[in-house]
């Protein structure tokens, strides 16, 4: 249970952001401050398992893409994907790294 709860909330978490933000201009704070800080933080949190690491990625990854293609037509955001989970992937190997 916890570990699923570990796995889940960040993504709940950037969907309710998106919903919060959906009106105003604070989406782009989102997109370029909170959603970075939210993978390096999952990527800290899942630090045990890299089965859990790929799995929050994906979901994290699905949260972010989905709405913001849909509510702000931004058109495809892969880029800002990729180097938001190049970011949890680095924060996640710094703290593997630190633990042993």
């Amino acid at each position: 249970m916890k570990r699923l709860v570990k796995i889940i909330i960040p993504s709940i978490l950037i969907l309710l952001l998106i919903y919060i933000w959906k009106d105003g201009k604070d989406i782009l704070n989102g997109i370029y401050i909170a959603f970075p800080i939210i993978f390096i933080i999952s990527g800290l949190i899942c630090s045990d398992l890299k089965t859990e690491l790929l799995i929050s990625f994906l979901l994290l990854s699905i949260s972010f893409l989905v709405p913001i293609n849909l509510l702000f037509n931004m058109g495809t955001c892969v880029d800002l994907i990729i180097i938001y989970n190049v970011l949890g992937c680095i924060s996640y190997f710094i703290k593997s790294k630190l633990k042993k």
